[in-house]
């Protein structure tokens, strides 16, 4: 048994800590030190109140390191880095036989004792992968968001000959520029961001092209990352008739009774992408995170020592990306 500090979101705007007895992993279960833990945009609602499911462990967007694993777990050892998947996926229904496992009927199965915004957890093997040795570990929390941008790039017929525009340069509007044009090569790519931190950090890493405000029926692909009505409110505005919208936030609890008429009214092909997709789009991601990404874009990324910090600031900070370094968070005031 080991002593364990967990961060629960207990209403909205709030986190408190709470101190845990961990007990040794069962048979199919490892237990991680968490390391470093950013914040995805699931995470912000429930801090923001859109979701009223209190108390609550989050963060799923981790690494860590395996310190104890149960007589069943043959495929880590202790020492071990690791990151998680967000699903849990069975590998046996009718989903999981036909590659598409993140439709899992047991996906939302929380087959772990806390997540990643904590001391320490025992979490069943199947959400765990090994990571190759990264230049710098907190990168390694863009592995699974970005194997999010890979499923939902999947869903969209792009074209390099056709703009296309981001709305939001956070953490997923970040990754899809770093997809679109590192990886893809793509030039006309337009962001709109209202933080010009944000926006400076996309033009001078990627190359994106700043887009000040949105115009009518002017993009053929538009993908709504502000995590806000009124970005997708401006993301639906923005797309042709017929075109295609690729929504990726939370606007769970909000009035979104606007989306289904903008769909309507313009015939617009809209996708909403569930997670992260097939168990490929996590390793794909691993590999682009290691060879693709460079080291001149850790400025996007803003590490806090105080988790209660990193929220607030979450909106307002100059990084895109807000990772927690939770061993400084839990032992800093003990």
């Amino acid at each position: 048994m080991i002593k364990n500090t967990v961060f629960y979101h207990s209403e909205p705007f709030m986190i408190k800590k709470h101190k845990e007895d961990l007990f040794t992993p069962d048979a199919e279960f490892v237990c991680i030190r968490y390391l470093y833990c950013s914040i995805c945009g699931g995470d912000y609602s429930t801090y923001l109140g859109r979701r009223n499911i209190y108390p609550i462990s989050l963060g799923h967007e981790w690494v860590g390191e395996v310190i104890d694993f149960g007589e069943k777990v043959t495929t880590f050892s202790i020492g071990d880095l690791v990151i998680s998947d967000f699903n849990f996926r069975c590998g046996k229904c009718s989903y999981c036989q036909a590659n598409q496992s993140h439709l899992c009927i047991r996906n939302n199965d929380s087959l772990f004792t806390n997540r990643g915004f904590s001391n320490y957890a025992n979490i069943h093997y199947k959400y765990l992968y090994h990571i190759p040795i990264i230049e710098w570990l907190p990168r390694a929390c863009l592995i699974e968001p970005l194997s999010c941008v890979l499923h939902a790039i999947s869903m969209i017929n792009l074209s390099k000959n056709e703009p296309l525009l981001i709305l939001g340069g956070g953490s997923i509007g970040m990754l899809f520029c770093f997809y679109l044009t590192r990886v893809l090569c793509f030039n006309q790519v337009f962001v709109c961001e209202n933080n010009s931190n944000r926006l400076e950090n996309l033009i001078n890493n990627f190359r994106i092209r700043p887009c000040i405000s949105t115009v009518a029926n002017t993009f053929d692909i538009v993908i709504d990352c502000s995590n806000s009505i009124q970005g997708c409110s401006n993301a639906l505005y923005a797309s042709k008739p017929r075109g295609q919208v690729c929504i990726m936030s939370h606007l769970y609890g909000l009035n979104t009774s606007f989306i289904y008429e903008q769909i309507c009214k313009k015939e617009l092909n809209a996708i909403f992408p569930l997670r992260n997709g097939e168990t490929q789009n996590i390793k794909n991601a691993m590999e682009l995170i290691q060879n693709k990404w460079k080291s001149s874009d850790d400025n996007m990324l803003e590490i806090f020592n105080d988790i209660e910090l990193a929220f607030k600031c979450k909106n307002n900070s100059a990084g895109n990306k807000q990772i927690i370094n939770m061993v400084s968070t839990i032992f800093e005031d003990e």
